[in-house]
């Protein structure tokens, strides 16, 4: 080999190497500048937040809720202190040990607070919102919040949270009106983040808590407060800026919470149905009860006993959830007579002298049809006040064909049946006024036709659909005999300072512009009713006149009708007024007027203003004179 060839061999080794070099230097370059981007770019928001926090933890205070108060100031919810188990993810060092860790903690019987599976679940769904707290174990007692504390640096990642739970002193009696508080579904919690809310945070469900959760939420504060290496807090940091929670307004119902009370007691518990009472004069509801009915306090349970009870209650056939006094829609029956009576009087075509031509024999023949009376010997001629006291069905039979469905409904619309009363409440349902359209339209697919003689049922309240509020609406507008105002449960609302946010001023549906002496007619057949041999004399009240009708709606889907009774009391001049619907229980005057008598009775003898009209009463001489022994305290 030549010298030549010899020195081209060694560069080109020597080149060799240097290449090899090169590419070793670039690809530990290249190895290094994927690492930083990893570093830096990838997890540049976790080391961020690490960087930041290595000393401090940010902190949300929350607000307090605001409660809930009858019209009296009793507190209707209101909120006890709970300690929850939390984690945040990104601080955890290993999930499979703080899983180990935390199984390992025993309640005061010995049992462990964890289960493996449960929480495993747990951590691996909080690892994709590992920057936000999730809730481990909620509501959970004094000492193991102490053994939490004790371990803290065995447990990364693990706080413990003071927090709020809901608490209704009235139970059951109260559960439709007020509603329940709930854990935001993680599936909405995105959507409810721009409002102020937190995983984790609970929120109103139903009732007057979801209706104004705005209101009663108030606004989150936040503090940065000092933590050592394994997350344990050592206090607020007094350099960093700290915004101060908003309480929640408080609010005041027009509700009277023992009144609620009573009608819960009253009503039997082997019935459906619903007890509503209002103010005439304002629209204020002063009772709203549904039976079936649930223990809110259950859906402020830990989350394993609440969704014990939530499966219990939702699988529950007798539906207790549903609100049956602005959700149930019920034939009126002969409650809605009072509506035929006015239709017939604002006509001309009644008097309150007028007789029918056919006297109750039981039974009245229309065609190829023969409707019965209630009462199977019958009633007898009677005029229009007579009819209404005994609830004769013959003589409405008749007065149904003389006037026919348009005038009839023309008068229930004046009243707003059938049509939603506008409450401030969730859930109302509309009900339904039938009529030659609006039966052909709604059967049409089934072939069906109205008929003259359907003017028979609806005159005595079988052929339409009404809810307990529309009914006590009803009667309360007939007792003032002026004006329809809209129900509200809203009173006024409060910030934690005492200013006032909101009052519920009473708005007018409409104006009856019915004549005086009509009223004066119906108040008069109102009172027969529930006097000596009226069918509702189970709702009389000692020193008042009570007006009212019974009704016993027949029901399709039961052997029994429904029972009805719908008042007002004093009856010229109310300032309470009631309807109660059971269903399948039989007769009103057997079921729904006890119900009622038991609710007036109650808020004549005990409420300030009610036990001031008894005493204005019985020392008016006329009054005593004009409604006879009834106003001397004797039943």
């Amino acid at each position: 080999m030549s010298i030549s060839s010899h020195y081209q061999d060694e560069q080109q080794q020597r080149l060799s190497k240097s290449v090899r070099l090169v590419f070793l230097l670039s690809f530990l370059f290249m190895v290094l500048f994927a690492r930083l981007i990893y570093i830096q770019v990838i997890q540049g928001q976790l080391n961020i937040r690490l960087s930041q926090e290595n000393g401090m933890q940010y902190h949300v205070i929350k607000a307090s809720r605001g409660l809930i108060l009858d019209r009296n100031g009793k507190v209707l919810a209101r909120n006890r202190p709970s300690y929850s188990i939390y984690v945040l993810p990104y601080k955890m060092k290993s999930r499979s040990m703080t899983v180990g860790n935390l199984c390992k903690i025993r309640d005061s019987q010995g049992q462990p607070v964890f289960d493996s599976t449960e929480l495993t679940d747990l951590l691996h769904r909080a690892q994709w919102r590992r920057f936000d707290p999730t809730r481990l174990k909620e509501d959970v007692s004094l000492d193991i919040v102490s053994v939490i504390e004790e371990h803290s640096m065995e447990l990364p990642g693990i706080s413990i949270e003071t927090e709020s739970r809901r608490e209704y002193p009235l139970g059951s009696a109260a559960f439709h009106v007020l509603g329940y508080m709930s854990e935001i579904p993680e599936t909405q919690f995105d959507s409810l983040k721009k409002d102020g809310y937190h995983y984790g945070d609970m929120i109103g469900k139903a009732g007057v808590e979801k209706e104004y959760e705005k209101k009663l939420k108030g606004k989150d504060g936040q503090e940065y407060i000092e933590v050592n290496a394994y997350g344990k807090s050592l206090g607020p940091i007094k350099t960093m800026p700290r915004i101060e929670p908003v309480a929640g307004d408080n609010i005041t119902l027009g509700i009277d919470g023992d009144l609620q009370k009573v009608a819960s007691d009253s009503f039997p518990a082997v019935f459906k149905g619903a007890v509503v009472a209002l103010d005439p004069r304002t629209g204020e509801v002063l009772v709203m009860f549904s039976s079936p009915s649930v223990d809110p306090n259950i859906f402020s349970q830990a989350t394993s006993l609440r969704a014990k009870s939530w499966a219990t209650v939702s699988l529950d056939p007798s539906q207790p959830l549903n609100n049956r006094a602005t959700c149930g829609t019920y034939p009126p029956g002969s409650t809605f007579k009072l509506i035929t009576g006015v239709a017939g009087l604002a006509s001309g075509k009644l008097t309150a002298d007028s007789r029918m031509p056919v006297a109750c024999r039981g039974a009245f023949r229309f065609g190829a049809r023969l409707a019965h009376c209630w009462k199977l010997d019958g009633h007898g001629y009677l005029d229009l006040i007579g009819a209404e006291k005994q609830s004769c069905d013959i003589y409405f039979y008749q007065v149904g064909l003389r006037l026919g469905d348009e005038l009839i409904n023309k008068y229930a619309s004046v009243f707003n049946l059938g049509e939603p009363t506008g409450i401030d409440f969730p859930a109302e349902r509309s009900g339904w006024l039938s009529g030659e359209a609006e039966y052909n339209k709604r059967f049409k697919k089934r072939g069906w036709v109205w008929t003259k003689g359907l003017d028979m049922d609806l005159a005595i309240g079988q052929a339409q659909l009404t809810t307990p509020i529309q009914l006590a609406n009803m009667a309360g507008a007939l007792g003032n005999g002026t004006t329809l105002f809209r129900p509200h449960l809203l009173k006024e609302s409060k910030s934690f300072d005492g200013t006032v946010t909101q009052e519920n001023k009473p708005v007018v549906i409409r104006t009856l512009g019915l004549d005086p002496a009509l009223i004066a007619t119906m108040h008069k057949a109102m009172l027969e009713v529930t006097g000596g041999g009226g069918t509702g004399g189970r709702a009389k009240v000692p020193g008042i006149p009570v007006g009212g009708k019974t009704g016993s709606a027949e029901n399709p889907q039961g052997e029994k009708t429904h029972a009805l009774f719908a008042g007002c009391a004093p009856v010229d001049s109310p300032t309470i007024a009631i309807a109660v619907v059971a269903e399948n229980a039989g007769h009103g005057g057997t079921i729904a007027a006890p119900i009622a008598g038991a609710v007036l009775r109650y808020y004549f003898a005990n409420n300030p203003e009610g036990k001031k009209i008894v005493q204005d009463i019985a020392s008016d001489p006329e009054m005593v004179k004009k409604y006879g022994k009834d106003m001397s305290g004797s039943q």
